[in-house]
């Protein structure tokens, strides 16, 4: 073999290899990060793990002491950020609702083409009066199968109807009409049921989180179209909990959920919404909203990075990957078959390992519609029929509900074939989307910095332990850093004192984590000229979670060009307690 030849077959060896082995290994990056109080038992630990794009484990250890001795369960760092829904409004409302029914569709005036108007006030929604506080619903859709009976036909299914948003991206254009805040603020909101076994039925249980890390509310005082753009962090300090109302006959039914699960599991509904409304002093005007995409973890089983791989597919021009690049539809995101089809068309999938597949999602070519359609698992010996069904020659109200979704599969497969047996239209056949989910995969995650965390309870109130964060890569722990916490001895709030922002000559807001640990509490700023303060804001209801919220005021009257001290303060039966001094200066005139 001369010296090319052997460089050729280094060169096809490396090619051969999986892709997780081709690169040079490259140790995951490990952070243990804060912690957070669950009640007077239990904590909430957060981390940061870098994978740089391998199949990672994690977990927390635990203890009195550095010896640790308890860890928490092993779970898998979450799949690529790679599955899309977007929304333009160019056709109608999209399926998004306000409190009160559909949104208000307008056909023109958008970004470019149509938008849709949410009008304030409206009805209060007092479901969270205990927690964050009282709400006007803006703008939701619903993502699973929980929605009221009589929209049941308006559901995305997201992932089949259980989409998971840790860390997602969330992009839309935004405008105020008028808009008068009174003290709320425009923020993504999110809720998961627990026990989806229940569906609707009495008992069932759902937790609310308000992403309180970005608000839009700034973006509605220019009166034009403005972009924004942010992430889903998955860090529980940019998380409020909405929480429950006790007065409410349904306070049992918005409990405790951790936000990893929860965030994990958006299998009801995600909203833009209002928070923190003041009922005799509600938000004035409207706001417009066009232009929304949410990227989110694909979890499909025929998805190259999680394992599946096309196989076998019919002569076509059109790139039989498009079939499973995350998007439902659209332009260059479609499949479509030769000209005049005369016979089934197959398509086959290969698992890297068997799977257990649990549900099937099937999105339509809106151009050139595929009407019938099955599908069979291949079990290592024969085929068996998974599923036969009619894909819908249009959606209601748009393209992104032209899908059929079959759930409660429970096959094992090692291999998936999709046959399109006939269509809409006799020129060609085609396909949106082919999304398969259930279990059983080996999921590389993202090239990319991952912040995790997990609840440890059963803890002892008033003592303090160590902890950290382990990341396992190929069989390899990366440790990060050893921390502590303590965990309450008594009901007595945690409060920090956070950072100042939209300061003005004379106006500031002033910004804090409260955790008014299971009893009522109530909050207030001091602030002043100097280190004594000497001044105190009004006081507000801090609810009665046993996890952290977020909690401001808004300052007017300040003195310009002036350093202001402050901290938060807040109190319930068990005690007072006081954050850390912070200082900001009001501009100049």
């Amino acid at each position: 073999m001369n010296c090319i030849d052997h460089r050729l077959w280094i060169l096809l060896i490396l090619i051969s290899l999986p892709p997780s082995l081709q690169a040079t290994e490259q140790k995951p990056i490990v952070n243990s990060g804060f912690a957070t109080a669950v009640g007077t038992t239990g904590m909430t630990v957060n981390g940061q793990v870098h994978p740089h794009g391998r199949y990672t484990r994690y977990y927390f250890e635990y203890g009195l002491t550095t010896g640790y001795g308890n860890q928490t369960p092993t779970r898998d760092l979450p799949p690529r950020l790679a599955a899309y829904y977007q929304e333009s409004w160019d056709h109608g409302y999209g399926g998004w609702y306000k409190r009160d029914g559909p949104m208000e569709y307008h056909d023109q005036g958008g970004q470019p083409g149509g938008f849709v108007r949410y009008c304030s006030p409206t009805s209060d929604d007092h479901n969270h009066d205990d927690g964050i506080g009282t709400l006007h619903l803006a703008s939701y859709v619903y993502t699973g199968p929980l929605s009221a009976p009589e929209l049941k036909d308006l559901i995305l299914f997201l992932s089949a109807g259980d989409p998971d948003l840790r860390g997602a991206k969330v992009s839309l254009s935004v405008r105020g009409r008028d808009w008068v805040a009174n003290g709320s603020e425009l923020l993504w909101w999110t809720q998961s049921q627990s026990n989806i076994e229940v569906g609707t039925n009495p008992g069932w249980k759902r937790a609310n989180w308000a992403y309180t890390g970005y608000l839009l509310t700034d973006l509605l005082k220019t009166g034009r179209w403005e972009k924004a753009e942010y992430r889903l962090e998955h860090n529980s300090e940019h998380w409020t909990f909405g929480g429950n109302h006790l007065q409410l006959s349904n306070r049992l039914n918005y409990p405790y959920w951790p936000i990893d699960q929860s965030q994990g599991h958006v299998n009801c509904d995600f909203f833009h919404l209002l928070a923190f409304v003041d009922p005799e002093n509600p938000p004035q005007g409207a706001i417009d909203f066009d232009e929304f995409q949410l990227v989110y973890r694909n979890k499909s089983l025929v998805f190259s990075s999680n394992g599946g791989h096309l196989t076998a597919a019919p002569r076509s021009d059109s790139d039989p990957a498009t079939l499973t690049d995350g998007w439902r539809h659209g332009p260059h995101r479609m499949w479509q078959s030769d000209e005049n089809p005369k016979e089934p068309l197959e398509f086959i999938y290969h698992f890297d390992q068997p799977v257990m597949i649990n549900a099937v999602q099937l999105h339509q070519n809106p151009e050139w519609p595929t009407k019938d359609i099955e599908l069979e698992a291949f079990d290592g010996n024969t085929y068996t029929p998974l599923c036969r069904s009619q894909l819908p020659q249009q959606g209601m109200p748009n393209a992104n509900f032209a899908f059929i979704v079959k759930r409660g599969l429970a096959t094992e497969a090692h291999a998936l074939k999709v046959r399109i047996l006939s269509g809409y239209r006799k020129a060609r056949w085609g396909l949106g989307e082919i999304e398969v989910f259930g279990s059983g995969a080996t999921m590389l995650p993202d090239d990319a910095l991952y912040q995790v965390n997990t609840d440890i309870m059963n803890l002892r109130p008033g003592k303090t332990y160590h902890y950290r964060l382990v990341a396992d890569s190929n069989g390899r722990n990366r440790y990060g850093s050893d921390r502590t916490f303590t965990v309450p001895r008594d009901a007595k709030p945690r409060v920090r004192t956070g950072l100042s922002s939209r300061i003005t000559s004379t106006t500031a807001k002033l910004n804090g984590r409260l955790n008014p640990l299971g009893q009522p509490a109530t909050f207030y700023f001091e602030y002043g000229t100097a280190p004594g303060y000497g001044k105190r804001s009004p006081s507000f209801y801090g609810g009665l979670q046993l996890v952290p919220r977020t909690a401001f005021v808004n300052l007017s009257n300040l003195q310009p060009g002036t350093r202001y001290h402050y901290r938060l303060v807040a109190e319930n039966d068990a005690g007072r307690s006081h954050g850390a001094d912070a200082a900001f200066e009001t501009l100049s005139e």
